[in-house]
């Protein structure tokens, strides 16, 4: 996984700041990443609690270095941070030995391979490393994307095999909304599909999020059987169709040979 940041960059424009600074920029941060689709200085001032005057020196800032960006007054998490988090999950143990073997993966299915795990506030799936297919025409996104979990294979991976009481949570928040003609929204049809994923560690999502891609998805446990990633493929539907049952071995191999190296003993998918 490849990055341009230079999280050090802004460190002479931020040296005059109090001690209290670097918590109130993670606290900026941390709300930003809360608010996917932005949030404005007034809304970010009552959230944090902070005047108005010096949340906007923080903003402006994190601005100059791309960690936030401001677009008509309304603050995104800019590439700088993405990325930071990016390299921040990819750096740990655990997720150097998964994307190890990502290029294998992408090389043996001959398409685009992906982990993700969950955003912070467990509503979406955010990808930590991506290695493109060979194929001149596949599929194309980039670290840091985020993606909805009830229309995504990844997503449903992780609705499926986390704490069941963060999944009841996440239905009785979310009100799915369709991306396409295809987008499954109906609850109790997406309940059925992640009782599918749960029994037979496979998720699918076809011209769910983007017509023409279809992604297949499987669970990284660790030692302790715990979710800590889902491991992705994603095709053009035409090509999906034709290698399905090829895919699906792939995903499925790949997720338990990631889950094998991180210490999974027993079965990879266990009997409901």
């Amino acid at each position: 996984m490849s990055s341009s940041a230079t999280p050090t960059s802004g460190a002479s424009r931020m040296s005059g700041m109090t001690p209290r600074s670097p918590a109130r920029v993670m606290s900026v941060i941390e709300a930003l990443a809360r608010a996917p689709d932005g949030a404005t200085l007034a809304a970010l001032s009552r959230d944090l609690d902070l005047p108005k005057t010096s949340l906007f020196s923080l903003l402006r800032a994190l601005e100059t270095d791309g960690y936030v960006v401001n677009g008509r007054g309304v603050y995104r998490l800019g590439m700088a941070t993405i990325q930071l988090a990016s390299m921040i999950s990819g750096g740990t143990p655990q997720f150097r030995k998964i994307s190890a073997l990502l290029p294998a993966l992408a090389t043996r299915a001959g398409e685009t391979a992906m982990v993700a795990v969950p955003t912070s506030d467990g509503l979406e799936a955010f990808y930590v490393d991506i290695v493109e297919g060979p194929q001149a025409i596949r599929y194309a996104s980039s670290t840091g994307a985020r993606r909805p979990l009830y229309c995504t294979a990844a997503g449903r991976v992780m609705l499926a095999f986390r704490d069941p009481t963060l999944t009841q949570a996440y239905f009785a928040a979310v009100t799915p909304m369709a991306l396409t003609k295809h987008t499954t929204t109906d609850k109790n049809a997406l309940r059925a599909l992640i009782e599918h994923v749960r029994r037979t560690g496979i998720a699918e999502s076809r011209d769910q999020v983007s017509i023409g891609v279809w992604g297949f998805g499987s669970p990284v446990f660790d030692a302790n059987r715990t979710l800590v990633a889902a491991v992705m493929i994603a095709a053009p539907t035409d090509r999906a169709q034709r290698n399905h049952a090829h895919l699906v071995a792939c995903i499925r191999d790949a997720g338990e040979e990631m889950s094998r190296m991180l210490g999974l003993a027993g079965d990879y998918i266990l009997a409901p």
